[in-house]
């Protein structure tokens, strides 16, 4: 089938941030290039801020609250390194879903009813991203104003940097101290894309993985009013069977999606749904109880808003995904098939039809490691 491509704000920033960090495909050499420039360039931000972060902890190992701040930053560094080097492993089965959104998902081949359960979808989904991107940005602002903020009134021997680094160079005179500046700054920048590019991936293709759901239950519901003015039973059934085969085909290939989208996100959604509970305690406690300064708590408010707003988001997704699959089976069994003769076609017909309702009742999900399926019900456990 000839597709027109689709392109929006969601997806043309989501494959930005992946860009950016070595992950999305390639379709050239001088692209493959590119790619590994920036995974060098993502590998030495995420090392950089391990080794920065950790060894200040040991240095400041008394002030409780600037290790838990320090603890907070590695435990997002860690969980980026995490999540890029399992779809790094997972490449093969990225490159199929990704292929298969371009292919599947993001055209306007659809009729009318189809393109407003489209609009519906990418309506949201520019919404999240959008949403996700000031998120991020204020916390991200929030590690530049903070040692500018506490700069003021400073002489220039007395300069914080936005880490501390305990090595004995003279970083505190220019120029070696706005060298430094900036290369933190570059490196804060690209840690926090790392960190929010998957989720802000997966969330954008579960979206619109349920909204393929809803528009195969109004081609099932749609399939028998279509052609429900055939005189003829003999090719009644006929057509009804040759539409279905199209809609089985369809209903096989989201299946196929789901099952390899859950096989590359399952240890990455493990993996945040750990360190986000460890997380939102560390920023209840320095947004509340710390003795820190006004900019740093701005960071923690922006990180629990921006965090919660995620796996609100991101689990409404998941739980979208489970109920529109399993939803396929209601919209089957509302047809019209049983008024069909019970010739050769129509006992074939009868029997898919069977066969679609029963693995429909099995919905589709994304599960954290495969501990546990990911639903609304997740976010308010968390």
């Amino acid at each position: 089938m000839q597709t027109e491509g689709y392109t929006d704000v969601s997806i043309n920033w989501t494959a930005f941030l992946l860009k950016l960090c070595g992950v999305w495909l390639t379709e050239n050499s001088v692209e493959k290039r590119k790619r590994k420039i920036f995974i060098a360039y993502t590998a030495v931000a995420l090392i950089y801020g391990v080794y920065v972060n950790v060894v200040d902890v040991y240095h400041c190992w008394g002030d409780l609250s600037h290790c838990i701040f320090l603890i907070n930053n590695t435990l997002c560094i860690t969980l980026a390194i995490f999540k890029l080097s399992i779809l790094t492993l997972r490449r093969t089965e990225f490159i199929y879903i990704a292929h298969h959104a371009q292919q599947k998902f993001w055209h306007m081949n659809y009729d009318r009813n189809e393109k407003v359960l489209f609009a519906q979808c990418t309506k949201l989904c520019k919404l999240w991203v959008v949403a996700m991107y000031l998120m991020t940005q204020g916390v991200l602002v929030g590690y530049i104003i903070t040692p500018l903020s506490a700069n003021v009134g400073r002489n220039k021997s007395d300069r914080a940097l936005p880490f501390k680094m305990w090595v004995d160079l003279p970083l505190t005179e220019t120029p070696y101290y706005e060298m430094m500046f900036t290369f933190q700054i570059i490196c804060v920048y690209q840690i926090g894309a790392s960190y929010v590019c998957t989720e802000c991936f997966v969330c954008v293709l579960n979206m619109h993985a349920v909204c393929q759901f809803r528009m195969l239950q109004q081609r099932f519901l749609n399939l028998w009013p279509a052609i429900r003015k055939q005189s003829d039973s003999t090719d009644y059934a006929d057509k009804c069977y040759a539409a279905l085969k199209k809609c089985i085909r369809d209903h096989q290939s989201l299946l196929e999606f789901c099952d390899k989208l859950n096989s590359v996100y399952t240890l990455p959604i493990l993996g945040h749904m750990v360190v986000f509970s460890m997380m939102i305690c560390f920023d209840t406690y320095e947004i509340l109880l710390a003795d820190v300064s006004s900019w740093t708590r701005n960071i923690f408010i922006f990180h629990m808003v921006g965090s919660f707003i995620h796996i609100i988001v991101f689990t409404y997704s998941c739980h979208g995904l489970i109920v529109e699959s399993t939803n396929v089976s209601t919209a089957a069994y509302s047809g019209w098939w049983t008024t069909l003769p019970l010739n050769k076609i129509g006992r074939m017909l009868r029997k898919d039809m069977s066969l679609i309702m029963v693995r429909s009742l099995r919905p589709c999900c994304l599960t954290a490691g495969g501990f546990f399926p990911v639903s609304l019900e997740t976010s308010t456990a968390v």
